[in-house]
């Protein structure tokens, strides 16, 4: 399948092998949905919260707040008071997110493997891990976030069983208990030796010193990378970065949920166009390295898919129906190829201030 398939994004130079083009436009898909919601929320003015006072005095009273805030909180206003902090701290870190994914995998095609991993530690640990606390609970966030910032750090959380089960809850939240492992989830993101975080922590890091990670003899991690390596260093991005990524996306949309307004028709297209590159993306991967829950995970996208296809009289479906619902379209359909002139295009949101 991936010799035939055709890029969505056609782009002049870089050094990405061709058998990775499908995991690599899976992943800009799921980016460009989660920007998708950011530039919808901007333009249309949704991370705003509209707050009613019983009587003028109490709004004079809040305009002339010091601290706008903690004055809600004070006068039992908690909840007016987390969905400011959400407004404003959810398309802040969504959009410096969305900026390290990017960048990422713009290296990645480039190969320049090491500064992708560097740029990946921080979305797949820290900006997610603020996402899941707010879906979790979002006065809870509130008060962290107001009272005891350091505790909303990933490491804050215990160990990777102390992971899962935050992860567990989340998913029981979004229900995609099916879809998702929240142990396979944790392990990527904060195992050493199986997930990102090794990978992550050796290209930061010339020298490492954890015994799952530790540098070898006579290397520097990272910068002797050869062909070889570099290989690899794609093998491993491209098999798990897509369920991650899937799964942030999950998240995300929960948050934005009631802020941005999506056109319905351009939300379906791109759960099509996500569930048919996950299909193909399955057909390419390894069957070795394609574990249980990466399995369970594109069956539940395949399940949908041909259910979403017969709901529109098209049934059984072939690896080109897949090709043409990969680029936006039904079987049937000729598949459109978008070439990318400039990166601006690709990147519609503004860069926010700190």
């Amino acid at each position: 399948m991936a010799k035939n398939y055709v890029p969505l994004r056609v782009i002049e130079g870089g050094l990405l092998p061709k058998e990775f083009d499908i995991a690599h436009d899976l992943c800009f898909v799921i980016h460009d949905a989660m920007g998708a919601i950011l530039t919808d929320g901007e333009t249309g003015g949704f991370f705003k919260h509209r707050i009613s006072f019983s009587n003028l005095e109490l709004g004079a009273a809040f305009d002339a707040a010091e601290n706008p805030v903690e004055w809600l909180q004070i006068n039992g206003m908690a909840q007016d008071a987390a969905k400011i902090l959400k407004c404003v701290t959810f398309p802040a870190v969504l959009s410096d997110m969305l900026h390290c994914l990017y960048e990422a995998l713009e290296c990645s095609r480039k190969g320049k493997l090491n500064v992708t991993y560097m740029l990946l530690r921080k979305p797949l640990q820290e900006s997610l891990y603020v996402f899941e606390e707010i879906v979790i609970s979002l006065e809870d966030f509130a008060h962290k976030l107001s009272t005891q910032p350091l505790t909303l750090r990933a490491e804050r959380a215990g160990g990777l069983d102390a992971h899962s089960r935050r992860i567990a809850k989340v998913l029981g939240i979004l229900g995609a208990e099916v879809r998702f492992s929240p142990q396979r989830l944790a392990e990527l993101r904060y195992d050493k030796a199986l997930g990102f975080d090794g990978a992550c922590n050796r290209a930061i890091h010339l020298f490492t010193e954890h015994h799952a990670i530790r540098t070898e003899l006579m290397n520097i991690n990272f910068v002797f990378s050869g062909p070889a390596e570099k290989q690899a260093q794609w093998e491993y991005l491209y098999l798990h970065l897509p369920y991650a990524l899937d799964y942030m996306r999950l998240v995300v949309d929960r948050i934005a949920h009631g802020m941005s307004l999506l056109d319905p028709r351009y939300q379906e297209e791109l759960s099509r166009k996500i569930a048919a590159l996950v299909c193909l993306w399955t057909a390419w991967a390894d069957p070795v390295s394609f574990d249980e829950a990466f399995a369970v995970h594109a069956h539940d996208h395949q399940r949908w898919l041909e259910a979403h296809c017969e709901e529109r009289g098209h049934n059984d479906i072939d690896a080109v129906d897949l090709h043409t619902m990969a680029h936006g379209g039904f079987p049937g359909e000729a598949p459109m190829v978008r070439r990318i002139r400039s990166r601006r295009q690709d990147k519609p949101w503004k860069r926010r201030r700190p």
